[in-house]
């Protein structure tokens, strides 16, 4: 399956998810069946598939503007589907037009509370058109859908929102569970004018720095309260071996998990130079 057929199965940011091998993802059964792409496929004129499959191959070009209007014009044919919805908003999320995705996931999400991949679209929507109050309680819900196993076991993190860093362009991704080695709680890309990744930077809470936490902190650690750090990892090309490699750099600690509006000023200061690391590893082989 190809990754625009998969796209209601995974989430920007190249979380692709698990699924076996009917391809059906593995969530919680919802109270009421949801509509799936088999279903719209199935209703579409052949003029309509070949509409769907160009809309798809815009999207996959990264051409949002044209993708959003082919799924613009299907949606006066079959108004109010939800699938054509959900691409429709991914591709204008893509493309600035956050309005557009507000308005067209709101009314799914209202029918649907645990429709999980409406529901993380739409806190990306309130976090781009500046709703801090929208996205926080969005970020809120989708901590609930994966407690309660709506979302499926293989998704870990799913995009925050897309923000303009100068010249380059920072995805912020916010971790339904810590994952990784280094128990990574919040992941951000910054891309250059070109969409080449140059930077990632990542909010960690390493399992080995919390006994050493413990006895620099006994009251809080004694809360519950963790050591998170503020790490980046810059692409430095390939080595004389013909491996990628990067240079890792911490900036600073936390005591305790700081808030999301903290972990994006900070991204943003990481990406735009404005502040300096605390130590640095360079030739990092990147496995």
């Amino acid at each position: 399956m190809s990754q625009i057929s998969r796209f209601l199965l995974m989430l920007l940011g190249g979380v692709v998810l698990v699924t076996p091998a009917n391809g059906v993802a593995q969530t919680t059964p919802p109270a009421a069946r949801r509509e799936s792409i088999q279903d719209l496929v199935a209703r579409l004129t052949p003029e309509q598939s070949q509409q769907f499959e160009n809309a798809k191959t815009a999207y996959r070009k990264h051409q949002y503007a044209d993708s959003l209007a082919i799924f613009k014009e299907l949606l006066k044919q079959f108004p109010g589907d939800s699938i054509l919805l959900k691409f429709a908003s991914e591709s204008a999320l893509n493309n600035g037009d956050n309005e557009f995705a507000l308005s067209a996931l709101k009314p799914i999400t209202t029918a649907d509370p645990d429709d999980w991949q409406a529901a993380a679209m739409l806190t990306r929507a309130y976090a781009q058109s500046g709703d801090k109050a929208g996205r926080d309680a969005g970020m809120a819900h989708m901590i609930d859908l994966h407690s309660r196993g709506v979302t499926p076991q293989s998704l870990d993190e799913y995009v925050v929102e897309t923000v303009k860093a100068g010249a380059n362009t920072l995805t912020i991704n916010s971790s339904l569970v810590p994952w990784g080695y280094y128990k990574v709680y919040a992941y951000g890309k910054a891309t250059d004018a070109e969409g080449k990744l140059f930077l990632s930077i990542s909010l960690e809470s390493n399992d080995f720095d919390q006994p050493g936490f413990a006895k620099e902190h006994p009251d809080e650690a004694a809360k519950g309260a963790r050591q998170f750090s503020l790490d980046a990892y810059r692409e430095t090309g390939l080595n004389s071996d013909g491996k990628r490699t990067q240079t890792h750099y911490t900036f600073k600690f936390f005591v305790g998990q700081p808030s999301y509006e903290t972990i994006r000023e900070e991204f943003l200061k990481v990406v735009n130079g404005e502040i300096k690391p605390s130590s640095s590893r360079s030739g990092l082989v990147v496995q």
